[in-house]
């Protein structure tokens, strides 16, 4: 059986395809959003994989390569 998707915050079950449906995906509430906005901006959470300049441009680039045609 396949668990349905919860909210990160409160664990609500959100509704089947929620994912294509809500704006406020993977949240169930704009409060919960805000919740873990306010988590990211007070360092409650961490990006743990060190990032090298190198991999740093290689991501920019894998999202929008246009941006830096010419730049380098």
């Amino acid at each position: 059986m396949i668990r349905p998707q919860t909210c990160p915050i409160c664990d609500t079950e959100l509704v089947t395809n929620a994912a294509t449906t809500s704006p406020l995906f993977p949240f169930c509430s704009k409060r919960c959003k805000l919740i873990d906005l306010h988590r990211w901006t007070e360092g409650q959470y961490a990006v743990v994989e060190p990032l090298t300049p190198e991999r740093i441009m290689e991501e920019m680039l894998r999202d929008d390569p246009e941006a830096f045609e010419g730049g380098m």
